[in-house]
């Protein structure tokens, strides 16, 4: 089980296939919630993971081929997804390795422990026995902390189910502010996906091997008899080629970044990539980087690639393109023009937008120039440009794969 980042929200379960291993990616509750565990959940509000199932232990991949299979089906995923940014790339861990020789394991985001012996099976337990005798815990079954802590929750669970179907009578008169009401109405209103503790605990124990080829759904808290808690819809993402991992983590950081400006530089990188190799496969020689990413836009896109994607933007996004583009330093950039060549005018589009965004310099030989602010409305209308490398990128990354196969190794094949 592996940590995603932006992985919020997902509400369904992704099946990845077509590379080494399957995965699966899905919702769950994260940081082992005890003390701050609660009676539901919103699907809405649980993050993601990923999922890789191995039947034997020599197949197991190492952390750098984990990342690489991931990263693989997360930007297959991010191509039918142009608003996702689910990443690997994770700044902030949820997950921690316990100590198995202590006597407790770590909960609740590692803030917690709770107490574990298993005297049914450790022989070194010589006995166990609760100090008040008023307990009703079964002290055999070696998650003692945890169980004690379930034992509190379930009639908190049942009176807080019960609330949800709560009613009272009101009246109330009509007034300038609001409608009058006369009638019953319910104390508690829960919008989105609503489950209770027990079934977002089950989401753990969603599993590759219970989801068919053919299912459309994948069933939660289910054994295999009787019925499902809840089911949750199933995407599939098929993969079938292996990309460059330099540029997949150049196009991820782009991904990660909520701020515009990083974002672009992250995109960018990936074209960037091939600022050499593009003249060289073209036949041409390129003495400056303008004149690079005219090579590299030649040897990706059409003029009508181009104007077929920029038709295609939302509005705000092209009118953001046709206008001049305002910078922080009052210097704007010339909007896009692609009345003769609509890929020589994006090549210079970008290329002075990535000038604005890479540079502070207040002057250029004297000359106010174009900078982008951070955290400025300026820097944030690049929002808008965004699309439109990150459509770049792809497409340079998919170019690149086809001139050069990868091939995995006889272990992951």
């Amino acid at each position: 089980m592996l940590q995603l980042e932006n992985g919020l929200g997902l509400r369904r379960v992704v099946v990845c296939s077509g590379l080494a291993f399957p995965v699966i990616i899905h919702p769950i509750v994260h940081g082992e919630p005890v003390l701050t565990a609660q009676a539901f959940y919103y699907l809405e509000q649980l993050h993601s993971v990923a999922k890789i199932r191995y039947e034997n232990h020599e197949d197991s991949l190492t952390e750098a081929e984990l990342e690489y299979l991931i990263d693989n089906y997360l930007f297959e995923f991010s191509k039918h997804h142009p608003d996702a940014n689910i990443t690997f790339k994770v700044m902030t861990g949820k997950f921690w390795k316990d100590d198995v020789s202590d006597h407790y394991l770590r909960v609740d985001q590692g803030l917690t422990e709770v107490l574990v012996v298993d005297a049914r099976n450790d022989d070194s337990v010589q006995s166990i026995e609760a100090v008040d005798s008023s307990d009703q815990i079964d002290l055999y079954d070696w998650d003692i902390g945890r169980n004690y802590a379930k034992d509190c929750m379930e009639p908190y669970i049942e009176n807080m189910t019960k609330l949800l179907d709560k009613k009272v009578n009101v009246m109330i008169m009509p007034s300038e502010d609001r409608n009058g009401y006369c009638g019953k109405k319910r104390v508690i209103k829960a919008d989105g996906q609503l489950i209770n503790y027990e079934a977002a605990m089950q989401l753990s124990d969603i599993c590759i091997r219970t989801i068919s080829n053919t299912a459309t759904e994948a069933k939660v808290g289910w054994s295999g008899i009787g019925s499902p808690t809840f089911t949750l819809p199933i995407e599939r993402i098929v993969a079938t080629r292996y990309y460059n991992p330099v540029m997949l983590s150049h196009y991820f950081s782009g991904l990660h970044e909520l701020n515009a400006m990083k974002s672009f530089v992250g995109f960018y990188n990936v074209l960037e990539y091939y600022f050499e190799e593009a003249p060289r496969l073209l036949g041409q020689t390129a003495s400056n980087e303008k004149s690079q990413i005219n090579c590299v836009l030649e040897l990706l896109v059409t003029d009508a690639d181009v104007t077929g994607f920029v038709a295609g933007l939302p509005a705000d996004s092209r009118q953001v393109m046709i206008a001049d583009l305002p910078t922080s330093s009052g210097v704007s950039i010339p909007a896009y023009n692609g009345a003769s060549s609509s890929r020589n005018e994006l090549a210079r589009w970008l290329y002075e937008i990535r000038c604005a965004v890479i540079h502070s310099k207040k002057t250029r030989r004297g000359a106010p120039t174009s900078t982008f602010e951070p955290y400025t409305p300026a820097s944030q209308a690049l929002s808008h440009v965004i699309p439109t490398i990150r459509w770049l990128a792809i497409k340079c990354i998919e170019k690149d794969a086809a001139l050069n196969p990868i091939v995995v190794s006889a272990k992951a094949s």
